[in-house]
């Protein structure tokens, strides 16, 4: 059994100015009765580290979700969670009084420098007299890398602060009617409330057309102060690649207005070439028609005078007609190949 300050040989009460921070071997004798479910080799010289519990909060969807033996918790960068303790705590007086009689006790959370070595952000609080229950505390991821947590690992510290005579609060945690967090078990959400309807008379706020998102993200540190100059250099090059764009856009449109004035052009010229064309082609089978028929009414005629019958003539013609039907078709295969004329 521990016992008081005031009871330590050669120091007497009036003697004291600050709590004492109870050493390796005094942390030892909280084991089973403050502290529950601890784990021994996990004391240090001045505290123990205290594990990872079953209960997490993501803060950025808003789940609460549990974990268990040989399972991890994967934490991604800038994300942020509420876990809570393997541990239990229990800081009544009547139970500190079974250590060390007639002393209360207090103790403080800081982070591991093992997990701050990995760029998690934590910050340091504390465990108030009278507190019962499993601990809550926030980490932050802040480094570039997901970070992953085995179940029942060390997150953090406490030291233990014990407390005597005056130092010894008169109300301890639990028996305010504020004290909402007493016999947490996992995760206790924030007890904090606003009213649900706030005139906009009543908000005070910055102006959102002053707010520069750039300035923002370097200002909430990395890794969002990386990524803030990544995309400053980002707008500088777009702002580059879309004055070439609307330069290219213009010359576009340009060739596009010349390329349908020549198609409009050569439409026209087109249609009139081919209006052109057909003319003369009709006028000239006209012609054709019209001269083959005055030949072949003449050359019968003459025939006749002859004194050629009706039967000889029609031979005769049946002739010529070959003989003009082989001679066209001769002229218009050379003037499809006329490489063959050469």
């Amino acid at each position: 059994m521990g016992v008081c300050l005031a009871q330590l040989p050669n120091l007497g009460a009036k003697e004291l100015s600050v709590a004492k921070i109870l050493p390796d071997k005094e942390v030892r004798k909280l084991l089973g009765t403050v502290i529950l479910d601890a784990d021994e080799k996990r004391i240090n010289p001045n505290g123990i580290e205290i594990r990872l519990g079953k209960s997490v909060l993501f803060h950025s969807t808003d789940e609460e979700k549990q974990i268990g033996p040989d399972t991890f918790l994967k934490i991604l960068p800038g994300e942020s969670v509420t876990i809570s303790s393997y541990e239990q705590f229990v800081f009544t007086k009547e139970v500190i009084g079974k250590v060390f009689p007639g002393c209360d006790m207090m103790a403080l959370i800081t982070p591991t420098t093992t997990m701050m070595r990995e760029g998690i952000m934590q910050s340091a609080t504390k465990v108030d007299s009278g507190w019962s229950g499993t601990l809550n505390w926030g980490l932050r991821n802040s480094s570039i890398r997901d970070f992953i947590l085995g179940y029942r690992e060390p997150i953090f510290k406490l030291t233990f602060f014990l407390l005597e005579g005056d130092e010894i609060p008169e109300i301890p945690y639990g028996d305010r009617p504020n004290d909402r967090y007493q016999n947490t078990n996992g995760i206790a959400r924030s007890t904090r409330t606003i009213p649900a309807s706030i005139p906009k008379n009543k908000i005070v706020s910055s102006s959102t057309e002053r707010l520069d998102p750039k300035k923002q993200l370097r200002e909430a540190g990395y890794p969002f102060d990386h990524i803030s100059r990544e995309l400053t250099e980002l707008h500088g090059k777009f702002e580059v690649v879309s004055n070439d764009v609307l330069l290219l856009k213009d010359k576009i449109e340009e060739e596009a207005k010349r390329l349908s004035a020549k198609v409009d052009e050569y439409q026209k010229t087109g249609l009139e070439k081919v209006e052109s064309l057909f003319d003369r082609k009709f006028l000239t089978a006209a012609g054709g028609v019209v001269g083959c028929g005055s030949i072949m009414y003449g050359a019968i005629s003459f025939l006749k005078n002859q004194g050629l019958t009706g039967q000889t003539i029609g031979v005769v013609a049946i002739i010529a007609g070959i003989g003009v039907w082989w001679l066209t078709s001769f002229l218009a295969r050379r003037r499809k190949n006329p490489e063959q004329s050469t």
